[in-house]
């Protein structure tokens, strides 16, 4: 008949063969751990995997990927500096466009102010000529206004840089002049000169602003002259 096997107390442990030992336990205090020394129980424990965060990688390489990514921190910040640099300087750049824009507009709208308030003096005098004109017997108190307010006209243009195109006389010159006809001359001195004058030219501080219509002489032999060839 087989014995039973005494079962394990606190205070028990068991060897190799599982037959019991007793440990002393002291009160409040742990039991004492038993190393299993068996070369299969030490085999098991070879084969388990520790879990550790050991890095195979060599130290050098660790600090350089730490160099690394603090490099491409630090060029993140500036790349971000950058950007909202950008932003700024392309909103003040937007804003003096916006401030130049409108003083221009201010200036220019006060020039024409200045130049339609010299013609609306003009127009006033014309006015007081026109009123003058209804009375016939006024004539010569008309053409006299008449002159007057040609001379304001001419000292008003004169004012603002606009110069009348002397052509008359002179040979004909077709970047200020538009030739639109001819006239017969026989003198050979008239020939290609400016003879008639159909509609003054101006000019604004140097600057075309309408060429001159003219007539122009073309020298035409006399009997017994011969034509050049």
């Amino acid at each position: 008949m087989t014995k039973a096997t005494p079962e394990s107390k606190p205070g028990m442990a068991e060897d190799s063969q599982g037959q019991p030992i007793p440990v002393q336990v002291g009160k409040n205090e742990e039991p004492v751990r038993v190393t299993d020394r068996r070369f299969s129980a030490q085999n098991e424990s070879a084969n388990e995997t520790p879990a550790s965060d050991y890095s195979f990688k060599p130290s050098y390489v660790e600090e350089l990927e730490k160099k690394l990514a603090e490099s491409q921190r630090k060029t993140e910040e500036v790349l971000a500096s950058y950007r909202e640099y950008k932003a700024e300087t392309a909103a003040e750049t937007q804003r003096a466009r916006e401030r130049i824009q409108n003083e221009y507009n201010r200036r220019l709208a006060q020039a024409k102010s200045d130049v339609v308030k010299k013609f609306v003096d003009i127009l006033e005098n014309l006015e007081r000529a026109l009123a003058a004109a209804k009375d016939k017997q006024a004539f010569d108190s008309l053409l006299e206004g008449v002159e007057l307010i040609r001379n304001q006209f001419l000292a008003t243009l004169a004012e603002l840089g606009v110069s009348e195109l002397e052509v008359a006389g002179r040979l004909f010159d077709p970047e200020i002049a538009e030739a639109v006809g001819t006239i017969d001359v026989s003198n050979k001195e008239q020939d290609q000169q400016v003879i008639e004058v159909v509609s003054k030219g101006y000019a604004l501080d140097h600057t075309l602003i309408r060429p001159a219509r003219v007539r122009v002489g073309r020298c035409v032999p006399t009997a017994g002259e011969t034509s050049p060839a």
